[in-house]
């Protein structure tokens, strides 16, 4: 009979142990997380925070570098053409990968320049953390729109797919219908 005592009280003070835990993890959650809480459209955070430097530097004729990782890209998206006042006009084509892949090769060869569609990893450095919808630095790409964005890059498990990367938040997915159209940006390489 002592023995079930004992083992009782043992399974009782786990219980409270295992309960004490729980209710101390999730405060520590709950207090430094609010579920509740989002970022903000970049919009309004690039607004707010005006003074924020740059990641990118305009190379003039619709040419932007990005900084940490020297790529040059155009500024507007394929099929929007840059105005005399430097914004963007028009409106961004909406293309199947095939046919994005094979715009930016017409590009380049119509241009003499290294036109391509970016790499998953290219597009992703673009992203900005502190803000959403579009997780892109608006001041530079003022006309990007949200949407999921054609990359160079297919996917590993099937013909049928290629990857995107969504500017809402700056998800990449390699499971993405080669046959949807979605907008894309151009990426320049220079010498």
């Amino acid at each position: 009979m002592n023995g079930t005592k004992t083992h009782q009280s043992h399974t009782s003070l786990n219980s409270v142990r295992l309960r004490t835990a729980c209710v101390l993890i999730a405060a520590g959650l709950l207090s430094s997380c609010n579920p509740f809480e989002t970022s903000p459209y970049c919009g309004d955070y690039f607004t707010e925070n005006a003074s924020r430097v740059s990641r990118y530097n305009e190379l003039g004729r619709g040419l932007v570098l990005h900084n940490p990782t020297n790529t040059t890209w155009l500024k507007c998206p394929a099929g929007m053409s840059l105005s005399s006042a430097g914004d963007c006009r028009g409106e961004p084509l909406y293309l199947s990968f095939d046919e994005a892949a094979a715009y930016a090769a017409e590009a380049s060869e119509k241009s003499g320049q290294n036109i391509r569609l970016p790499s998953v990893s290219e597009m992703r450095a673009l992203n900005e953390d502190a803000c959403i919808n579009p997780a892109l630095d608006v001041r530079t790409f003022s006309s990007a729109v949200v949407e999921n964005h054609w990359t160079s890059e297919e996917s590993r498990t099937s013909g049928l797919l290629a990857c995107a990367v969504y500017t809402y938040q700056g998800n990449s997915s390699c499971r993405e219908s080669k046959s949807t159209p979605y907008p894309f940006m151009l990426v320049i390489e220079r010498d």
